[in-house]
């Protein structure tokens, strides 16, 4: 008779063990799986019922899971003096691209005045797509940007989703979100008190949080500009709001109801997002790109202007610009080259090339640029009394530039906590045509512009941040104990690397 057999105590335990983690697995996962379904349904029900998505363009294409994805923002404005069902048209036709293969945001804006056709009305400036679109504005404007790039390259060229927002929606969510930080290049000013009939504005050069009514003035400015010039601003301010803190919480994974209620309260969208896997897949993407605070890069969208623009005020691109444009975006590449700026003299523009071309100058080390360090020590002279840390200034500056005004612009600022901050901004005018580059100086050692540089240089024994448009440098910052600085380039990034590295080296402070 053979011994009796242990019992197998360890194996029946761990096969409870194993039924009972099972079912509380289970159990866990329903719950859980029950708990995102509820959330995404709250998230997409502004859009299932139409309060949102409710502009219908079958062109749209459909995107990837998590993939890159191509948005098209609309400004627009209804005409002044017409009825509350005039057709409004597209004040700005902005083109985004977020890639998270590339980490990049790629910003394109389509100069509103640019030559285009369109679908089933011939020839015209590009902004008159919307409102010969009556009801259907977007699909049409959507039709006529597929239509350009596609006629150009021979490739399909993917929008995947369309936004429409007002102004008075704008206002409202800046002011949402309490305002954007924005580095100001120079002094905005109009109250048409000469019998112009422009749009009143009144913001002053430097570092500063701008709201509803003045962030409007701001990115649709262009008295002295032209669409190029405000399109580089705009994005400009895109860029600096992708940084700015409330912005970065509202994308994070823990707001996404609250970001899919600011949608529904500002955006009106395409109808795909009536899905909720089309929901689901966009706030993927962009909580990924949230956490992952990808770069911002701008595509010059290359024009030029008629051989006689009075008589001819449209611009004009030609197909070989076109492909280039169109490869950039698509990888979310920056432009290598900067800007150009097409707009139109001004008396105060024609009086400083008259006193620009009557200096001379002496040459800086660096090609391009000159000595400026007696204006410079002129300018600290007015400044430094009236400042508790220490100003610096230029000892070069680009071969042809001045200083606008007879003095810095010294102000406060409030930082994210409300605390106060002294600063002044040096502002100087280059040659060209709306072209201004500046100094920029504050006790507020961590502003969100300084967040996440793109590399890092030592120069003349002072360590740089840097801070990149694409191949374009566009900002160096330098930080002391007292403070931070920074010399930020052109709007339209006219500045050359070495001559920005120069100038930030030639910062110095008045010998008193």
């Amino acid at each position: 008779m053979s011994p009796e057999k242990p019992p197998r105590v360890g194996l029946r335990m761990l096969a409870r063990a194993g039924l009972a983690t099972f079912l509380i697995v289970s159990v866990c996962a329903t719950a859980v799986a029950v708990a995102v379904i509820r959330e995404v349904e709250d998230i997409t029900a502004p859009f299932r019922d139409g309060r949102v998505a409710n502009i219908e363009i079958p062109e749209i294409d459909a995107a990837d899971a998590g993939g890159a994805r191509t948005f098209m923002i609309l400004g627009s404005d209804k005409r002044k003096g017409t009825d509350s069902d005039s057709p409004p048209r597209s004040d700005t036709i902005l083109l985004v691209r977020a890639d998270p293969d590339a980490d990049a945001i790629a910003v394109l804006s389509i100069p509103r005045d640019l030559k285009v056709e369109i679908p089933g009305h011939g020839e015209g400036k590009i902004n008159g797509a919307y409102e010969y679109g009556g009801k259907n504005g977007p699909r049409l404007v959507l039709r006529s940007v597929k239509k350009l790039f596609e006629d150009a390259t021979g490739e399909k060229f993917p929008i995947n989703n369309v936004m429409v927002m007002d102004y008075g929606a704008f206002r409202r969510a800046v002011d949402y979100i309490d305002g954007v930080y924005v580095d100001i290049d120079r002094d905005y000013f109009n109250d048409n008190s000469g019998g112009q009939n422009y749009a009143t504005i009144d913001i002053d050069p430097g570092y500063q949080k701008l709201r509803g009514q003045d962030a409007l003035d701001y990115v649709r400015y262009r008295h002295t500009d032209n669409d190029l010039v405000r399109a580089a601003r705009q994005q400009d301010f895109l860029r600096q709001a992708k940084n700015d803190a409330d912005v970065r919480k509202l994308m994070s994974l823990g707001e996404s109801k609250r970001l899919a209620r600011v949608f529904s309260r500002y955006f009106r969208v395409d109808k795909s997002l009536r899905s909720t896997k089309e929901v689901f897949s966009m706030l993927r993407l962009v909580l990924f790109l949230a956490q992952e605070n990808p770069k911002v890069n701008e595509i010059r969208f290359r024009v030029h202007e008629a051989e006689n623009p009075q008589v001819d005020s449209n611009l004009y691109t030609k197909t070989g610009w076109l492909r280039k444009m169109h490869r950039e975006f698509m990888n979310a590449e920056g432009s290598a080259r900067p800007r150009s700026s097409n707009a139109e003299p001004t008396d105060a523009d024609r009086e400083f090339e008259r006193v620009r071309k009557k200096r001379k100058r002496k040459p800086g080390p660096v090609p391009g640029l000159e000595d400026a360090g007696v204006e410079g020590e002129n300018q600290a002279v007015l400044a430094d009394p009236k400042l508790d840390f220490p100003f610096y200034f230029p000892g070069v500056r680009v071969t042809g530039s001045s200083y606008a005004g007879t003095e810095p612009h010294i102000y406060r600022i409030r930082d994210e906590r409300g605390r106060r901050h002294d600063a002044y901004r040096l502002v100087l005018r280059a040659p060209g045509i709306g072209e201004y580059y500046g100094v920029q100086g504050m006790t507020w050692k961590a502003p969100p512009i300084l967040d996440d540089p793109d590399a890092t240089r030592r120069v003349k024994k002072r360590r740089f941040q840097l801070y990149y448009d694409g191949n374009r440098l566009r900002m160096v910052a330098w930080k002391t104990k007292r403070g931070a600085y920074w010399i930020s380039n052109t709007l339209t990034q006219s500045v050359g690397e070495d001559q920005m590295l120069e100038i930030a080296a030639s910062l110095r402070r008045l010998n008193q």
